[in-house]
């Protein structure tokens, strides 16, 4: 008797503290899911001390993925807390560290950013928007890889540091074996590394490639992406690029501008002198013309005409601007020649007819 009232004792005990594990264990997940914010915003507090940040923490895009972390950290303690067999916390303890080392890589995946403290600070304020991205876009797909392969490692897949080493490796041969099958995709990547290096445009440029004008929106290692007069975005392969001619019209300090007056024949030969001066003289005069660069002189007697040829430089080297101080300048020369009662010329044939012998 005495044996049984020690074993039903032991059970009743043994009870206990199963109940009294598994209210623990909800106690813990209930803790975490209730201070889950708390947590999340001392983390984020942290960093934004050391960066000196003071934006709020709730809108910074680690709040969310702290607070699953922690409910995930909740369920993973209180599956520990909880009497299971050793093969289930042996699962339970791998895919908890895998989702560790997700976590940790999308964290600082999420922290690569042209404008983020971290990325200021390694590029040394570089002010080159299109370099900083691709190099981001870069540091990003290696953490990726690196977590891929340590991931890997966790399960059981690799051998430590060996599946790094197969990775290098592997990079090696894959390399050679995609610039052999790709080359149009390796020249051009070739040609975006020197585009980015020697800066012959950057982005918010207009530029003339071959038969395409447009403003640069965008510049990878692959191609470059402009944006042209009716709005219509035309992606250009790097290569194309860097085996022809770019005219970078933002570098201009100046643009060029000519035209033909062409006078009637009927014009006296000192009017002709008189408009040709006063022509001179009012484009010297302009603020927007280049007073050294006027040329103005009778070019040409054709079988219809006088042709006056007028040659100089505006100042104004933004298109839309340029096109307005053209305008300009024509509708003075207009008005100089109808001031002086001059007409100008149009394609004309004089036909003779001989009157034959009756």
């Amino acid at each position: 008797m005495e044996k049984l009232k020690q074993l039903i004792v032991s059970i009743d005990l043994n009870n206990l503290l199963k109940i009294f594990d598994i209210q623990i264990a909800i106690g813990v997940l209930i803790f975490f899911i209730i201070f889950r914010t708390v947590f999340s915003k001392a983390l984020i507090k942290i960093y934004y001390r050391i960066t000196k940040n003071k934006d709020n923490a709730k809108n910074s895009v680690m709040y969310k993925p702290l607070n699953t972390f922690f409910i995930l950290l909740g369920i993973f303690l209180m599956i520990n807390i909880l009497p299971t067999s050793k093969q289930i916390l042996f699962i339970m303890n791998q895919i908890f560290k895998v989702i560790v080392i997700y976590y940790i890589t999308k964290a600082i995946s999420t922290l690569i950013t042209e404008d983020s403290y971290v990325i200021k600070k390694i590029l040394k304020n570089s002010d080159n928007k299109a370099v900083n991205k691709v190099i981001c876009v870069i540091l990003r797909v290696v953490l990726w890889v690196v977590f891929i392969f340590i991931t890997l490692n966790e399960l059981g897949y690799t051998e430590g540091l060996k599946g790094l080493g197969g990775l290098a490796t592997g990079l090696g041969i894959g390399s050679a074996a995609l610039a052999l099958a790709a080359q149009d995709l390796v020249k051009s990547m070739i040609s975006g590394v020197t585009i980015l290096t020697d800066k012959p445009f950057v982005i918010g440029d207009w530029i003339e490639v071959g038969e395409f004008q447009g403003t640069v929106i965008d510049i990878t290692f692959r191609s470059t992406r402009i944006k042209s007069y009716n709005n219509a975005v035309i992606t250009i392969p790097n290569s194309t690029i860097t085996s022809t001619y770019v005219v970078n019209w933002n570098r201009l300090t100046s643009r060029r501008f000519d035209c033909v007056l062409n006078l009637s024949l009927e014009t006296p030969s000192e009017k002709i002198k008189k408009i040709v001066n006063e022509i001179k003289l009012l484009l010297q005069n302009d603020p927007k013309v280049i007073k050294e660069t006027v040329e103005v002189s009778l070019s040409d007697i054709t079988a219809y005409s006088s042709d006056i040829k007028i040659f100089l430089y505006v100042r104004e080297a933004e298109y839309s601007k340029f096109l307005k101080a053209k305008q300009d300048i024509l509708c003075s020369l207009l008005y100089l020649v109808e001031k002086e009662n001059i007409d100008l010329a149009y394609p004309t044939q004089t036909v003779y007819f001989k009157k034959g012998e009756e």
